[in-house]
């Protein structure tokens, strides 16, 4: 119920449709009983023979208007109920997105894809179908017990207490069989959800999976926990089974109960209680009337069981809170910044793990800073802290001198554009993922509390983007030449993650997706790592027009990317495990002549640069030796 009334805020918006929907279920009923009732009168006559033939064709009449009634009322119920639910369903699956965009990377580094997906499709789905199927079954049930049981009533009190003999059983039943469906229920859909997440790895890794000829280990594992599946499947249905067989062996019983005590009633057998076959005939149409709504019990407890379960594994998203949000330090009146970043004694901790210690750094707004070091020795750490992915555990960031913390996250962000090393690109054209953080300034605030507006048509987003900026942007990331190769050029499509593309055009996409947005900060993280040299050099001539008047952060282990930075660092893990910390810093030829770490770096690239070239004379001269 606490799961329920969440729901509220949805129904409320829904609440005309709803009370309409339910008021043309009262009259549907109402209609129902009336062709029984004319049914009785002609009956009733005849016997007695006091009935004319233009009664009867009234009583016919009345029959067929009955039907008719019931059927118009039945129509309004699926156009109001109905409808209502499937905008219900659009809002709360609106929602669930927007409030997945709020939440940060520690969510997603913990949930799995596959089980969010199963949540928008399969739960979300067994939602909607309670709250209008569902919703309108229930009411269903409850109008037609109540008219079925004051016409009983009104016919005979004491076959009517006959019939309600069952009902204690029913409830029984009912009760017991609810609880354990909802539980094996959210069993079967945790276990859909693995699989969902089983089968997302395996599409998005399917060239690993061939690389290392795996397939049939894959294959194996996934039909295991399709096993699983069916095994818990059959524990639901076991539960479920029941159901409909017990409501039809009562319903069977109370069918039983009225034709003997009925034909009693009939034959004048009970004192006080004779009644008249056209009654009987009404009655006993009513209670066959009432073999539905008990057969349709079973089915909606099962259906609203879902819903709730499926209900609660969506509030379960809802529930989550982003580790990093704005806060009440936030300084709302702050629109822009201009990229003066410092570091002051800032340190990271992972649980015990020591990331960064006593960090400390001031890069000045436009001015490009080199980072390098070991693997692992925290560099990607140091842009997401500029980033604010992660929090400092001590210490504190500021950029314009003031603490990141007051920077809202939107116009922080806004601001900052990051290539990283392995660039994400969606199935959409070339021009679409360079433009994609275009007029990022003309999309409304994201919205964090529900529900957000009343069901409206989404906004256009089919727009067109700048192409003198796409292909300006192109240029500087040295993509253009490539992408004019293509038979379609900017308008060619891209399969799921880029994979269309090599990987050094998927990192100068997404560098030239970057470089589009004209950030005050850019973070460039190892994003050439995956290009040639020649190809670095170009890139690199490019960005020198994009680096002025901005922050740059370069990250990466090649010397010929960090050369031309205005000040580099060296970042490396203390050997006693404290963290890592800056071990060497200062300009290109600074640190070359310190003949540290980075000289080092320098020696055996310059080493690696020398010998590459050696090899491919020596290969030129065995070419041109036979021709000699």
């Amino acid at each position: 119920m606490n799961n329920l009334r969440t729901l509220w805020p949805y129904l409320s918006m829904h609440g005309r449709q709803y009370v309409i929907g339910f008021f043309a279920v009262i009259l549907a009923n109402v209609a129902v009983q009336l062709p029984a009732y004319f049914v009785r009168l002609t009956i009733d006559g005849l016997t007695s023979r006091t009935v004319a033939i233009s009664t009867i064709v009234l009583y016919a009449l009345g029959v067929i208007g009955g039907a008719v009634l019931a059927g118009f009322f039945m129509l309004v119920v699926r156009r109001q109920i109905t409808v209502a639910s499937r905008q219900t369903e659009y809002e709360i699956r609106r929602d669930v997105l927007a409030h997945l965009t709020t939440l940060d990377k520690t969510y997603y580094d913990r949930v799995r894809t596959g089980d969010l997906m199963n949540r928008l499709t399969g739960d979300l789905l067994a939602v909607r179908e309670m709250l209008g199927f569902g919703a309108w079954q229930i009411a269903s049930i409850v109008a037609a017990f109540a008219t079925s049981f004051t016409v009983m009533l009104s016919i005979s009190w004491q076959l009517t207490l006959l019939t309600l003999v069952v009902f204690p059983i029913i409830i029984f039943v009912l009760v017991y069989l609810a609880r354990q469906i909802s539980f094996r229920y959210v069993a079967v859909q945790e276990q859909n959800s693995s699989i969902s997440a089983k089968a997302q790895e395996n599409f998005s890794g399917a060239r690993v999976v061939k690389g290392y000829a795996i397939e049939d280990r894959e294959i194996a594992e996934y039909k295991a926990m399709n096993d699983d599946l069916v095994k818990k499947s059959i524990a639901l249905v076991r539960v479920q089974g029941p159901l409909n067989a017990l409501m039809s062996l009562l319903m069977g019983i109370a069918y039983v109960v009225v034709l003997v005590y009925g034909g009693l009633m009939i034959l004048g057998f009970v004192p006080g209680g004779r009644i008249t076959l056209g009654e009987f005939t009404q009655f006993a149409s009513v209670v066959e009337r009432l073999a539905w709504p008990m057969l349709s019990i079973g089915f909606m407890t099962n259906l609203i069981q879902r819903g709730v379960a499926s209900w609660g594994r969506l509030q379960e998203i809802f529930s989550s809170r982003p580790a990093i949000a704005d806060s009440k330090r936030t300084d709302t009146t702050i629109t822009d910044i201009s990229g003066d970043v410092r570091f002051e004694h800032v340190g990271l901790k992972f649980g015990q793990k020591v990331a960064l210690a006593d960090f400390n750094l001031h890069v000045p707004a436009g001015t490009t800073l080199g980072i390098t070091g070991p693997t692992g020795a925290g560099k990607t750490l140091v842009s997401q802290l500029v980033t604010r992915l992660v929090e400092p555990t001590s210490g504190r960031v500021l950029i314009d001198g003031t603490d990141i913390r007051a920077i809202p996250l939107r116009v922080l962000r806004d601001k900052i554009a990051v290539v990283p090393q392995e660039p994400f690109l969606f199935s959409d054209t070339i021009a679409s993922n360079i433009a994609f953080g275009l007029d990022n300034e003309n999309v409304p605030p994201i919205p964090t509390r529900i529900p957000v507006t009343k069901t409206q048509m989404p906004p256009e987003t089919d727009v067109k983007p700048d192409m003198n900026r796409v292909k300006s942007a192109a240029n500087l990331a040295g993509l253009a030449r490539d992408v004019e190769d293509f038979p379609n050029q900017y308008d060619t499509m891209l399969g799921e993650r880029g994979v269309t593309l090599s990987g050094g055009q998927r990192q100068r996409t997404a560098l030239a997706r970057a470089v589009i947005r004209e950030p005050r900060i850019l973070i460039l993280d190892d994003a050439t790592s995956a290009v040639d040299t020649e190809t670095e050099a170009k890139i690199l001539r490019g960005l020198r027009e994009v680096q002025a008047g901005r922050t740059v952060f370069l990250i990466g282990h090649r010397v010929s990317t960090l050369r031309h930075a205005d000040h580099i660092v060296v970042i490396d893990v203390a050997p006693d495990g404290s963290g890592a910390r800056i071990v060497e810093q200062g300009s290109h030829d600074d640190l070359l002549r310190l003949g540290g770490h980075y000289a080092e770096l320098e020696r055996k690239q310059r080493l690696a640069s020398e010998l590459e070239t050696d090899t491919s004379d020596a290969d030129s001269q065995s070419q041109e030796a036979p021709s000699a």
